[in-house]
């Protein structure tokens, strides 16, 4: 059976965006700065991750943890009024997986519990045979634990798997646990280190259902 494992944030939900905005709006009433760069270093890992990136930009002098539960507070306000926005072709790609019989798995660096709500709220949970947080493990991305976990879940050799990703440090988990690394950037663009990590670089999701199909009529 072949298997495909995405991550949440900046692939199937346009969340990023909103992300970076409620650190700059927190970041303004806290009177913390710096913070864009240092966002851009956090893309596609853990709390606990950027915990560590907060604790060595600013020592002591930044409560990590109340600025962390406000710009989720921040998030979630957004998230009640707008909902969760979809990537274009998400639905499409994950409807044509299914009906091709693909296993489906979830990789994200955000909390189970709010993968769940994320993926429940847009109506995505039913596509997903396993969901992974990145409070599940204690090696953040770019570690290829979660990846690896998944596959695990699955019951599928990573070598054979395919992620679908759209940060550094994303591909660089996926590389790390020997898959098929495939990056739709979002904020970032691919650079030569991740043209060279993933199998592919491509623009949406409805680019990658094409190429996927291109590969499997080989």
């Amino acid at each position: 059976m072949p298997a495909i494992v995405f991550d949440m944030d900046g692939v199937l939900i346009d969340s990023e965006r909103l992300v970076l905005r409620a650190w700059d709006h927190v970041g303004a009433e806290m009177g913390i700065p710096g913070l864009n760069e240092l966002f851009y270093r956090a893309i596609g890992t853990t709390h606990a991750h950027t915990a560590t990136l907060f604790a060595e930009a600013f020592g002591d002098s930044v409560d990590y943890i109340a600025f962390r539960d406000r710009v989720r507070e921040y998030f979630y306000n957004v998230l009640t009024v707008n909902g969760a926005p979809l990537k274009t072709g998400a639905r499409e790609l994950l409807d044509w997986l299914k009906a091709e019989g693909w296993a489906i798995g979830l990789a994200s660096s955000s909390r189970e519990a709010g993968v769940r709500l994320n993926m429940e709220r847009t109506g995505l949970i039913p596509y997903f045979d396993v969901l992974i947080g990145g409070d599940m493990l204690k090696a953040s991305k770019p570690a290829p634990d979660i990846y690896l976990r998944a596959c695990a879940e699955l019951g599928v050799d990573p070598r054979t798997a395919f992620a679908v990703e759209d940060s550094y440090n994303g591909i660089r988990a996926a590389h790390a646990a020997g898959m098929r690394a495939l990056m739709v950037p979002d904020m970032v663009p691919a650079d030569d280190e991740m043209r060279g990590l993933a199998e592919a670089v491509l623009p949406d999701l409805f680019s990658v259902r094409a190429w996927l199909a291109e590969k499997a009529a080989e």
